[in-house]
């Protein structure tokens, strides 16, 4: 029996030490499963979708003094205004054009949505009418604006149509004002910046009017409002401008046109106080976007 003893140690330290084995592999797998199974997933931020729209475009550029046509400056600070806004993780934000003209999407939207456009055009213009003939809607017109052409009116309803297709929570229409007067290269009588945001009996007119607010305490930082008398409250109310929802064309995002001062006014026309005027008025703005969404 003495000379088993020693082969039976050797077989039960062959067991226990497989068996021993067995549990520490066990165990490392059952631990390896649950941090690969708990390790944090990055949460999705849901991001402010935001369009900026440079008011006009090469072939309807708007105000014109001496040399700078609107156009050119409109886009000049909506790009600032975009670059600023893409570098807060918070914001989605598109640009309806560039300095080559309509992008990609715009220009294909507008070409292949013509036929569409024109009937939501005439669908919301009818509404319209009706709600006007029965009492319900009455037109609010503080400012009288010119005329847009057939052209114009499509792609400004259009980008509206657009908007509300793509789930937009802010629409930004950037422009610089004028005043008529005869001699077209000397400077106007009034100056300073407006806010015109949907009338009351439109969508968007409380949340608009709350950005507005805050772009006019921003602004005033460095900008004076509007010298021009029928636009002495700053934030203007009106139910006639494509741009902010005319006919109850933008349903649920927020809508703002902003007139940032008059074309001729020196820190705007003079090249050398042009970037330091617009880098000012592209912070301010970003910071009132990012105080209200």
């Amino acid at each position: 029996m003495d000379k088993w003893v020693p082969t039976i140690c050797m077989f039960l330290s062959a067991v226990l030490g497989s068996a021993a084995y067995f549990l520490w592999t066990t165990q490392m797998s059952n631990a390896s499963d649950t941090i690969t199974t708990y390790i944090p997933v990055e949460e999705t931020i849901e991001k402010t979708r935001i369009l900026i729209v440079p008011g006009h475009d090469k072939y309807d550029y708007g105000a014109e003094y001496r040399d700078l046509r609107e156009e050119e400056i409109n886009l000049e600070l909506s790009q600032k205004i975009q670059n600023l806004l893409s570098q807060n993780k918070e914001f989605e934000v598109y640009l309806t054009r560039n300095s080559d003209g309509y992008t990609n999407d715009f220009a294909k939207y507008f070409d292949e949505q013509r036929d569409d456009i024109t009937k939501f055009i005439d669908e919301h213009k009818n509404e319209t009418s009706s709600l006007i003939e029965s009492g319900l809607y009455e037109p609010v017109q503080v400012v009288k604006h010119n005329q847009t052409s057939e052209e114009v009116a499509i792609k400004l309803y259009g980008i509206n149509k657009w908007v509300n297709e793509n789930d937009i929570d802010l629409v930004v229409h950037v422009h610089f004002n004028d005043y008529p007067r005869k001699n077209r290269d000397s400077e106007g009588k009034y100056t300073g910046f407006s806010l015109y945001i949907p009338s009351d009996n439109l969508s968007g007119n409380k949340e608009s009017k709350e950005l507005a607010e805050s772009l006019e305490k921003n602004l005033s930082k460095f900008f004076d409002g509007s010298t021009l008398p029928i636009e002495k409250s700053i934030i203007i109310e009106n139910s006639d401008l494509i741009a902010i929802g005319s006919n109850s064309t933008i349903k649920t995002s927020t809508p703002i046109l902003i007139e940032y001062g008059y074309l001729y006014e020196e820190k705007f026309y003079n090249e050398e106080k042009r970037e330091e005027s617009l880098n000012r008025a592209a912070e301010q703005t970003y910071l009132a976007i990012d105080d209200i969404f």
